[in-house]
């Protein structure tokens, strides 16, 4: 059965690595009949979560009107998040980091919404070719994944990439493809 797919991208670069990977999922989940809506994070406004505790109290997630309120009814809908970013000091991306901090509106307890979304994806791509880099990102995306209650279908990292679109040389943009290609 096809899937709704939310891909949130981090980068403001649009021929970037990390948007690279994020098209080449989106490639192959389309393959199999999913529905796909990408958000590219960096290229909207979103502000600071003000830790108001006011989620929902006029409808929508976020008492501030950004853009966040926007992607949010996709929330709703989609079945898999795929958080695709570059890798900035070792963690996300500022756009990226700027979403997960208004998924505060699902988690506060007193007006928590639940979330279709079960199942998530990360792809990061960045210029470090130390292995260790990626560590942190993977381990918040865990604990994120771990919190929302999503089951993580797949992680992939890869270092070693400054110049825009260079990761589209290398094997992991197959990776990425079939990894978008195997959610049925």
């Amino acid at each position: 059965m096809p899937k709704n797919i939310l891909v949130i991208t981090g980068s403001a670069r649009t021929e970037g690595n990390s948007m690279s990977l994020a098209k080449a999922f989106i490639r192959g989940a389309r393959k199999n009949g999913n529905a796909v809506r990408r958000f590219d994070a960096a290229l909207k406004v979103i502000y600071p979560c003000r830790g108001c505790d006011k989620c929902w109290s006029k409808g929508k997630p976020c008492i501030v009107d950004d853009a966040f309120n926007q992607i949010a009814p996709y929330l709703h809908v989609s079945n898999i998040i795929v958080i695709a970013t570059p890798l900035y000091w070792g963690n996300f991306s500022s756009a990226i980091k700027a979403f997960i901090d208004k998924l505060y509106a699902y988690q506060v307890d007193f007006r928590k919404r639940d979330l279709k979304i079960s199942q998530s994806i990360l792809l990061v791509a960045g210029e470090s070719t130390d292995p260790k880099a990626f560590d942190l990102i993977t381990e918040n995306y865990h604990f994120i994944a771990k919190e929302l209650k999503w089951e993580n279908l797949g992680i992939i990292t890869v270092g070693g990439v400054k110049e825009e679109r260079a990761v589209e040389q290398l094997d992991v943009i197959r990776q990425a493809y079939e990894l978008g290609k195997s959610i049925e």
